[in-house]
């Protein structure tokens, strides 16, 4: 026993190794020391743990640790169970791994190939998107984020080709021209050689093949008012009129917004920073057959194609796995 600044320690060794440690790991060892110390030092065991303000059965724990242990005893404790029985089977973890590695989707999109993956072999094993999004995080796919949504007044036109929404954005330098059905949600992209008027007018008759009512488009010069290519495409095309969003008010395009963000998300994915436009067009191409046929939208409670033509391609799983060269991962 060794007295030292006020305190009673049990060793001299003690005095150095606690200057490291926390304040209750400190009272802990003071109110074990005058329990553990000769008399007429020694204090008992329940005076001894009013001072940590402990039960008697969990002092005579700590006690049998720092015996065992030395002072890291004293240290609290994690309470996360050694295993878990109903922990995901590390094949599946793979499984899913594999699948966010090669496809860069969110945990309800990998969840719904994953199923589908299940399916075809004939189980029942359904993954949900909470397990998937806790597996990601575990293998440090993605992180938490806490996102704080707004909420907006949902508004949709009342059936297919009703309007149509229109707009060009940028993928590594490459313009892109994206189109999409306000009613059914359904997409269509094509990377573009330039940005000018009439470039951008034919990849719009290439996108969508047939007359429709409306188009909302953003005030960008291959759009503007007195852009002449555009007006006549608008006489030849459209059925109604030409609808501008206003200026500074992107959320009028929103829903074309969401639908870019997903793509180049993907491309990002797929290509890095490559501005070969074959290449672009070509993963464009697998992810607007995925997306329309093979993602499922919550907010309309359906597929995108199903909505807007009444069926869809079931060949889209079978083509985004050998796209993605999956095959080793998923069931065909």
């Amino acid at each position: 026993m060794i007295v030292y600044d006020g305190n009673i320690y049990l060793d001299k060794e003690h005095i150095e190794l606690l200057k490291t440690e926390p304040e209750y790991v400190k009272k802990r060892y003071f109110a074990l020391a005058k329990a553990l110390v000769p008399e007429p030092f020694k204090i008992g065991y329940k005076k001894a743990t009013a001072l940590i303000d402990v039960c008697l059965r969990h002092f005579y724990r700590i006690v049998k640790r720092f015996r065992e242990e030395g002072i890291p005893g004293l240290q609290l404790k994690s309470t996360r169970p050694k295993s878990s029985p109903n922990q995901t089977p590390k094949a599946e973890e793979d499984q899913i791994a594999s699948v966010r590695k090669k496809t860069g989707f969110g945990p309800n999109d990998v969840a719904a190939l994953v199923n589908e993956s299940n399916r075809r072999e004939g189980r029942n094993k359904k993954v949900w998107p909470s397990t998937v999004y806790n597996i990601l995080v575990r293998e440090g796919e993605i992180e938490r984020e806490r996102r704080i949504q707004n909420e907006w007044k949902h508004f949709e036109w009342g059936h297919p080709n009703r309007l149509i929404q229109a707009d060009l954005t940028k993928f590594n330098g490459v313009n892109i021209l994206t189109m999409e059905d306000d009613h059914g949600r359904k997409g269509w992209a094509l990377a573009l050689k330039n940005a000018q008027d009439k470039t951008v007018v034919a990849g719009m008759k290439k996108l969508v093949r047939i007359k429709y009512d409306n188009l909302l488009t953003d005030n960008g010069s291959q759009f503007n008012r007195k852009n002449a290519v555009m007006r006549k495409y608008c006489e030849e095309w459209l059925n109604e009129k030409h609808i501008w969003s206003s200026v500074h008010h992107p959320q009028t395009l929103g829903k074309l917004s969401a639908y870019q963000k997903g793509l180049k998300r993907f491309l990002r994915h797929m290509l890095g920073r490559s501005r070969d436009q074959r290449k672009i067009n070509h993963w464009i191409k697998v992810y607007n057959h995925w997306y329309n046929n093979g993602r499922f939208h919550s907010v309309i409670g359906t597929y995108p194609e199903v909505r807007y033509s009444g069926k869809r391609d079931d060949a889209w799983y079978d083509n985004l796995v050998k796209a993605l060269k999956l095959e080793n991962v998923l069931i065909l």
